[in-house]
């Protein structure tokens, strides 16, 4: 797997010497490369998916069934009468899980698959919930959507920044429906921020800031008990891995996989997905970032590779700015807060509350508005809800793919700022990654190699 301490390939020396040789190593890698805006399947026409009328049943499938792809089968099943859906088939590379899953659905034998795209082969199932891995969340959703399937796909959007942009442009030019999983998008207080926010109540906005911040009881974010009963007999640790480094068979891997940069990004995509695709929701997600500076520690928390505290600075081309933060060692994080040059939008993280505050020069022209609904807050049934919605109807999703790219390319962006010491520019045209020098950097990959930490 992917190891810290070992440098950029052709790279040696103090981490003075390494920002030096940015430049000469960014030679090789030349604007007209980094990012294309490719046309994927040039040879191969997706299948359409089957045209779903208002009164017909939807059915879906399962791919990934741990915690979070078992707790969709179980709302979904709650609900599957009311909202005319059934579960059709559940796929998993682990035996016991695939056999819990089918259980949970109350699928057959015959409906439970290894492979996800045997699953995919299915002409009964229109959508698909992609909950595996990280760095299988590109691959499977693409691969959906090439078989004509809608796609709830959790977040975050994939493990790296050319993935990402690899399922946009698929669910872009097949035109099927794209839920990222982040169900706070569905939180009404969040619509009524972006409804006072297009009213322009704000005017120009200014800069918003969130968090997602926990403590660990036991000082051990994501560590999972590993199942004794897991084997390579039985679990299939080779396809497991996909693109991530080739590793021996490591159960603890597995099970708390949250803690490898091999499979995710941490904080920044297990935790702050969840902060930025709302607020980019609300303010319009019409922008890619200009410019991304991170930082991170692992000084608490230390049974881990990713850090167990993050800051993270985003500035958007129209001058609006988020101001983030997330930790796993301390839960006193930021209020969640929209300004804007006329007024001021405060959240409640807590409650289904949002205030709408004029600021003090603007007291004659806007008047203070309070919503509060009541509804649960991060209500994992009414997002999914929307999601079968908008395949009905042909709307956008709360938390659409527009939504989820942009999302993906400033915490993309954020874990290679943090992780070279750089502060980087993007250019949402060109979708290159720059340094504030204008040298072009491939984004992170599978295979790159992290210069030492200072």
């Amino acid at each position: 797997m992917q190891s810290d301490p070992s440098p950029l390939p052709g790279l040696t020396g103090s981490r003075r010497e390494f920002l030096r040789q940015t430049a000469a190593a960014a030679a090789v890698v030349t604007a007209s490369g980094v990012l294309k805006t490719p046309v994927y399947g040039q040879n191969q026409a997706p299948s359409p998916g089957r045209v779903i009328g208002a009164n017909e049943r939807i059915r879906v499938g399962f791919i990934g069934t741990g915690g979070q792809g078992t707790a969709h089968i179980r709302s979904m099943k709650s609900y599957a009468a009311d909202a005319n859906i059934s579960l059709g088939a559940v796929c998993d590379l682990y035996d016991k899980r695939l056999s819990a899953a089918r259980e949970a659905a109350g699928v057959g034998e015959a409906d439970a698959y290894r492979d996800h795209r045997k699953l995919l082969e299915r002409k009964d199932l229109d959508a698909v919930v992609v909950a595996t891995v990280d760095n299988w969340h590109a691959d499977v959703a693409v691969d959906a959507l090439e078989a004509g399937k809608h796609v709830y796909g959790e977040k975050p959007l994939a493990r790296y920044l050319e993935e990402g942009f690899r399922v946009y442009d698929t669910v872009k030019r097949t035109g099927l429906v794209f839920q990222c999983g982040s169900q706070y998008c569905s939180d009404p207080k969040y619509h009524k921020a972006a409804a006072w926010i297009r009213d322009g109540k704000l005017g120009p906005l200014v800069w918003a800031q969130g968090s997602y911040c926990r403590n660990n009881p036991r000082n051990s974010e994501w560590t999972y008990p590993v199942d004794p009963d897991a084997t390579e007999r039985n679990l299939d640790w080779n396809r497991w891995l996909g693109k991530a480094p080739k590793v021996s068979f490591a159960p603890e891997q597995y099970f708390s996989w949250h803690k490898y940069y091999a499979y995710n990004s941490g904080i920044l995509g297990n935790l702050l997905s969840h902060t930025f695709m709302p607020l980019l929701m609300a303010t319009g997600a019409q922008e890619f970032p200009r410019r991304v500076a991170c930082t991170g520690t692992r000084k608490v928390s230390t049974d881990r590779e990713i850090n167990d505290t993050t800051h993270l600075l985003a500035e958007m081309p129209s001058g609006l700015t988020f101001c983030v933060a997330g930790s796993t060692v301390n839960e006193q994080g930021l209020p969640e807060i929209i300004r804007g040059r006329k007024s001021t939008i405060y959240l409640s993280q807590s409650q289904d509350k949002a205030e709408l505050k004029p600021e003090r020069p603007f007291t004659e022209e806007i008047e203070p508005e309070t919503h509060g609904a009541g509804a649960k807050v991060g209500e994992l049934s009414r997002h999914e809800r929307n999601f079968f919605d908008c395949i009905r109807s042909g709307g956008t999703p709360n938390c659409s793919i527009d939504v989820a790219i942009r999302a993906h390319t400033i915490l993309c962006l954020a874990e290679m700022a943090d992780r070279f010491s750089l502060t980087l520019l993007f250019d949402g045209a060109t979708r290159a990654v720059k340094t504030g020098e204008g040298k072009v950097l491939r984004p992170l990959t599978y295979e790159t190699q992290i210069p030492p930490s200072s």
